[in-house]
């Protein structure tokens, strides 16, 4: 699979988590211009491992285009 697929997959699970928490969602994982990616691995290796693929640039770029489309 093309890392811009798994970029698409990713921001697809990622919706409906981000719509019901806002941005408590991201609290976690760093400021919006400086995500931690190894907190975001961490938390994805329990419940999305396929996204670990992906390299840290590729989910700090996920963090903030879920932020973008899905918080108010």
């Amino acid at each position: 699979m093309t890392p811009t697929a798994r970029r698409a997959r990713l921001l697809e699970f990622l919706k409906f988590r981000v719509l019901a928490a806002q941005d408590s969602f991201f609290a976690p994982f760093g400021t919006a211009d400086a995500p931690d990616a190894q907190a975001f691995r961490h938390w994805l290796s329990s419940c999305w491992p396929e996204a670990l693929a992906l390299d840290d640039a590729d989910l700090g770029a996920v963090l903030q285009q879920a932020r973008m489309l899905y918080v108010n």
